[in-house]
């Protein structure tokens, strides 16, 4: 999961450097610039739809014709301030923000923010970087994959869910999607894959497209065009989809220039030392990440196997205990029967010394009769100590006797 999430943050630099100029890559630059009528894609030559509304207090026309050097700056990646790229503004402007990094989360994709934005004196016109974001599309998500779960499976769902969060109250009046945008930064990708500077796993596919907004600031009506290029990549139904930045360009309605997102687009070079830099960074926190995941896996496994060892542990007890008491069961019958065989072979030596024979009487005792008497032993019920015996062929007991039988 995570050298999918690195694979995106990979395309920072080309959405860092194209994103700006990717606003005026239409078929007609100029386009954005005059008014005109409505376009079969819903904006009107100047980009603007047509409800067009009245400015209360319309600032002066600007004047970029004069560039500037600026520089986009990562103030605490690497210790230090250090400049991760340079460009021309319009001279007089001035430019805010740059690179920070997000070290509390482990989503690789979304430790990289970079927001900057080169600000004209009206403080109404303004080109803009805002921070991307990368994510799991709901209902694909993998336990494993650290990125959050976000509903969004289109370009234009991501940012119309970005002008809901940053822009409250903004009426969005239209869409547009991008593919030739598309195309080249899919090309890009694959020129990366074969060259070995970055690895992506799973199917790919990418989406661009602008989105155009309308608000009121400072009794002033604005236009503003946010546009990205997200990549989603599929891997065993896992469906992760990211973006390195946003692109905006602002400003009063009818004055915003697309070309000029083009031209400080252009004019955009990254420092080789921060992309060395930042790589290194990001592939450090990647395999930290990593490292992380196989401990937590190794230590589940290692609890799972201490559950089963110890429910072994239990059930082999049982069978010893099991096994102990039938052992006993079986010594204890061995027992009683040796003692209970011991006991009638003592009676039988007894008897044979005595010369007598047992018989078992009635009232469970045993009566002993001589061998020299009858073979026919009786007992009287009513008072057992009266017995005798006889030879008769056919006795006669009196009244309550009983014949005994001879014990074995």
């Amino acid at each position: 999961m995570g050298h999918r999430g690195q694979g995106i943050a990979a395309l920072a630099l080309v959405a860092l450097i194209a994103g700006c100029s990717q606003q005026a890559q239409t078929q007609d630059p100029g386009q954005w610039q005059a008014q005109g009528p409505q376009s079969a894609g819903g904006f009107s030559q100047s980009g603007m739809p047509m409800d067009q509304a009245q400015q209360s207090a319309m600032p002066p026309a600007l004047d970029t014709s004069t560039m500037q050097s600026a520089q986009v700056i990562d103030n605490n990646g690497f210790g230090q301030p250090m400049v991760a790229a340079e460009l021309q503004i319009p001279a007089g402007w001035q430019a805010v923000g740059g690179v920070t990094w997000n070290d509390g989360t482990d989503c690789i994709g979304n430790q990289m923010q970079v927001s900057w934005s080169a600000i004209a004196p009206d403080s109404l016109t303004a080109v803009e970087i805002l921070p991307g974001f990368n994510w799991q599309v709901a209902g694909t998500e993998m336990q494993m994959n650290p990125c959050p779960a976000a509903p969004y499976r289109t370009t234009r769902e991501f940012l119309e869910a970005t002008v809901q969060r940053t822009r409250p109250g903004a009426r969005m009046l239209d869409y547009q999607d991008q593919p030739e945008i598309a195309q080249q930064v899919t090309q890009a990708a694959r020129a990366a894959q074969e060259n070995g500077q970055q690895r992506m796993q799973g199917q790919a596919r990418t989406d661009a497209g602008r989105l155009l907004i309308a608000y009121t600031k400072d009794g002033v009506e604005m236009r503003e065009v946010l546009s990205a290029v997200v990549s989603f990549t599929e891997l065993q139904g896992n469906v992760v989809g990211g973006t390195a930045t946003i692109n905006s360009i602002r400003g009063p309605n009818n004055r915003v220039d697309m070309a000029l997102g083009k031209r400080i687009g252009d004019s955009m070079r990254a420092n080789p030392q921060w992309l060395e830099a930042k790589n290194q960074r990001s592939m450090a926190s990647l395999q930290r990440s990593s490292d992380a995941q196989r401990s937590s896996i190794n230590d589940w496994h290692n609890r799972q196997m201490s559950i089963i060892n110890a429910r072994g542990a239990a059930d082999r007890a049982a069978i010893r205990m099991r096994g102990n008491q039938e052992v006993a069961g079986i010594y204890n019958a061995i027992a009683a029967n040796t003692s209970a065989t011991s006991d009638s072979m003592h009676k039988q030596t007894m008897s044979g010394v005595k010369e007598v024979n047992n018989y078992a009487g009635v009232d469970g005792g045993t009566v002993q009769s001589s061998i020299h008497g009858g073979n026919q032993v009786f007992q009287d019920t009513a008072n057992p100590g009266n017995a005798y015996s006889t030879d008769a062929a056919y006795p006669d007991p009196p009244s309550g006797y009983v014949e005994l039988e001879r014990e074995p």
